[in-house]
């Protein structure tokens, strides 16, 4: 990892990745789960999903990701808010 700057900014689109990287290193060696939310339109479910198919390959499990949305009042519309992507034993 590289020495954060100070005034540096954080990208999700760009260092999403690292963090899922970090995380996975804090996690025991039989996790139960791992669950990522994004409230950013930048990044897709699937990307989301592929970043934690190369991170955490080394368990056995189920991967799945998807939207997070809001219903909106009086419609059958949902109003999109972010993506979510999970790991499971």
């Amino acid at each position: 990892m590289e020495e954060v700057l100070l005034g540096e900014v954080w990208q999700f689109e760009n260092n999403i990745s690292d963090l899922i990287e970090l995380c996975t290193k804090v996690l025991s060696d039989n996790p139960l789960f791992f669950l990522i939310n994004s409230y950013t339109t930048g990044i897709s479910a699937e990307v989301l999903s592929n970043l934690l198919r190369l991170n955490l390959k080394r368990y056995k499990g189920k991967i799945t990701s998807g939207e997070i949305g809001l219903p909106m009042k009086d419609s059958n519309l949902i109003l999109p808010c972010g993506i979510f992507g999970k790991w499971e034993k």
